[in-house]
């Protein structure tokens, strides 16, 4: 359970600026908090009930003056104030932010889209397109070799972290295909008895993680420098800096798959 209560109101809003998240005193501001501020949106939503509240997203002008008690902090911060009890509705109100903010003009004629009421899309009245949140497919896979697993480490990773295989889907190939492909690519070594672990919604930027644990079955570590700077194999018990953010599914598949070999002992 999250240290941050929510309980003592029914309204909240996630606001953002400059792609961060407004909290007061760590907390989701609530319709009576912005009352007092009289902000104006450049654009907002409903997201929907979340933890027995309604919800809403907006954006507000990068100009903005604020008082001292509330604070703008990244998302992914934000994951870690909030908790788990509020991360889908975090991670979908950023995504419709920047679904908005992103399709003010249409793709194929170029003129201004208009949002329709009460839903996630914008039409083009000109040429009649419409636009929807997009998701992007992407795999990630704990791969592991007795009593280690592979962790490699991308140049815009935090200093020090690691995290696990992990990229996006590319036309025309299948989710099992995506992940033999990538562990080939970035690290060279193949892969066998794949099975599906889970999934999760991640906006960064609007990715749905499927996750995967498959076994090591031949080959050398050969790291492909362009996407990843180092990788190597890691005892259950001496693994490296992990994921950043205790949330995320890289971090599920990881204390997963300890607690499961700690078992089996």
């Amino acid at each position: 359970m999250s240290s941050t209560s929510h309980t003592e109101a029914s309204e909240f809003w996630f606001i953002f600026r400059n792609e961060r998240l407004l909290l007061e005193e760590n907390k989701l501001p609530t319709k009576d908090s912005l009352s007092r501020l009289g902000l104006q949106f450049l654009r907002q939503h409903k997201l929907g009930q979340f933890n027995n509240s309604i919800c809403y997203c907006a954006e507000i002008d990068p100009s903005t003056a604020l008082p001292d008690d509330m604070t703008l902090i990244p998302l992914r911060k934000a994951f870690e104030i909030l908790g788990a009890d509020w991360y889908v509705a975090a991670a979908k109100a950023s995504s419709i932010i920047n679904w908005d903010k992103n399709h003010q003009f249409c793709g194929r004629c170029g003129n201004p889209t208009i949002h329709k009421p009460e839903t996630y899309e914008r039409n083009c009245p000109v040429c009649g397109l419409s636009l929807y949140p997009r998701i992007s497919p992407s795999m990630i896979v704990l791969i592991q070799h007795d009593d280690m697993i592979l962790m490699s480490r991308s140049p815009h990773f935090p200093p020090g972290a690691y995290g696990l295989i992990a990229g996006f889907v590319e036309v025309g190939e299948s989710i099992e295909d995506a992940v033999h492909r990538e562990v080939k690519e970035e690290v060279g070594i193949q892969i066998t008895n794949l099975r599906y672990f889970g999934s999760q919604f991640w906006p960064f930027p609007d990715s749905l993680m499927i996750g995967f644990i498959a076994d090591y079955l031949s080959g050398e570590i050969t790291i492909d420098h362009k996407e990843i700077e180092s990788a190597g194999w890691y005892r259950y018990d001496n693994l490296p800096g992990g994921p950043s953010s205790s949330v995320s599914i890289a971090r599920k598949l990881i204390d997963y798959y300890i607690a499961q070999y700690v078992s089996s002992k």
